[in-house]
């Protein structure tokens, strides 16, 4: 019926894709990676907070072989979040450098999208964070609260863990997100010059391996060449040092493409992993090791193509039950909240030490009373977050067509009734009935 308004699910039953919006195809196992490595990270911080050496590395590291392992590459997490990031934003773009009849992705739609779901939620941490630490207009950091807002303090080594710890990865996103909006298009249209699918793929094949060559190349001119100290961290952890990680993950998003939905026999998926274990495994770091010097030039290079391999191997295989296993139902809702759980699990946990409630003691129990207390706090709080501030603005970016126009709300009237054909009288008869039928009618009435 005509104005019936179809009632998307909210919260915990909403996707957190758009089905269809952008995808050139449905992919498998990948949607749930996202909740599982924001709870990572969570995990990984409530220990690293219990440290009170100063090195931010949490208790034990130095003594217990264990953990030594474990948060001696716990950092190799946040290139899984790029390397996600490369694969899902790719995929559109791919998918038109390989298929003419598929339109080149619009960056204004791009663009807005991506503002409205990433700086709304971001924006209001930032300010609340930086307000509740800085006082008096002489002696507050504005300059860290600029940097922030403008999403520029990758390249600040020394404000770059600043205000919010974690977000210093959001500024390495944004800087991908513009290079996609300003040079994903034009490069599409250049890979369509190549005649045939072999020569597109070689055309960016290549291009991806410049871009991590350079990167690769920066990293080791930082360590070897220009002698820059560790603690100068907009080094090693701005834009042009993770470059590799986000176009590892779009190469992942190319293969996927040129499947083109089939899948490989099950037992690839072994050999997938093998493959990602000897990646890695030359590069892990050992207990007590220093992780920022420790094949520092290769070693988050390794760790994505290690994640892409599996990646590849879990879309791609023939057994169903393994990417059902990473889309679970608790991983798909977490991979809702994930953007807000990995924002807003650093405030909850500096609330809770303010507090007074956080342990140091050094033991497994008190680490699992610190975990219990941050996620029955930090759940419900990125869980208000996503609705009050990212569903919203989500919703808002759903507006607008792929090709940037302006989406029509009502395409059923559109279709079946020629709107421009209509006198006033049956335009503005039209209009009530719609807006009746919606509940509106009353509030138009009183608004005229």
């Amino acid at each position: 019926m005509i104005g019936n308004r179809s009632r998307n699910p909210q919260g915990f039953k909403r996707s957190s894709v758009t089905p269809g919006s952008n995808a050139v195809l449905r992919v498998r196992g990948i949607e749930g990676w996202r909740g599982v490595a924001a709870l990572l990270v969570v995990l990984i911080h409530v220990w690293t907070n219990m440290g009170t050496d100063g090195t931010g590395l949490g208790p034990g590291y130095y003594t217990n072989e264990a953990i030594g392992w474990i948060f001696g590459n716990a950092d190799i997490v946040v290139d899984l979040f790029f390397v996600l990031s490369g694969v899902l934003l790719w995929l559109p773009f791919v998918g038109a450098a390989l298929d003419d009849k598929l339109p080149v992705p619009n960056a204004r739609h791009f663009l807005f999208r991506r503002v409205l779901r990433f700086i709304p939620l971001y924006w209001v941490v930032v300010v609340v964070m930086w307000s509740s630490r800085n006082f008096g207009v002489e002696t507050a950091q504005w300059r860290d609260l600029v940097e922030h807002l403008l999403l520029i303090h990758a390249f600040d080594s020394e404000r770059i863990f600043h205000t919010v710890g974690p977000a210093w990865t959001l500024s390495v996103e944004w800087i991908f997100y513009l290079s996609l909006t300003f040079l994903g298009p034009p490069f599409v249209r250049w890979v369509r010059e190549g005649v045939g699918t072999r020569r597109r793929v070689l055309r960016m094949v290549g291009a991806f391996a410049g871009v991590i060559w350079l990167s690769i190349a920066f990293k080791a001119n930082v360590a070897y060449v220009w002698n820059i100290p560790v603690e100068s961290w907009a080094w090693r952890f701005g834009p042009l040092a993770k470059a590799d990680t986000f176009v590892i993950g779009m190469l992942a998003a190319t293969v996927v493409v040129l499947l083109r939905g089939r899948r490989l026999p099950g037992f690839t998926l072994p050999l997938f992993l093998a493959a990602a274990v000897a990646c890695y495994w030359p590069v892990v770091v050992p207990p007590g090791a220093d992780a920022n010097l420790h094949f520092e030039v290769i070693r988050h290079t390794m760790a994505a193509t290690a994640f892409a391999l599996v990646l590849l191997g879990v879309m791609t295989t023939r057994w169903d039950w393994v990417p059902a296993l990473v889309d679970n139902k608790i991983a798909l809702r977490l991979s809702i909240l994930a953007y807000s759980l990995y924002l807003l699990h650093e405030p909850v946990l500096l609330g809770i030490v303010d507090l007074g409630w956080y342990g140091y003691n050094p033991t497994v129990g008190t680490y699992l009373i610190n975990l219990i207390w941050i996620l029955a706090l930090a759940l419900p709080v990125a869980w208000i977050g996503h609705r009050l501030i990212e569903e919203p603005w989500t919703d808002v970016g759903n507006l607008q067509e792929r090709d940037g126009s302006r989406r029509e709300l009502y395409p059923d009237i559109v279709h079946y009734v020629p709107i421009a054909r209509l006198g006033s009288a049956a335009a503005g008869a039209l209009r009530s009935t719609v807006l009746s039928s919606a509940g509106d009618a009353k509030r138009d009435e009183d608004a005229a």
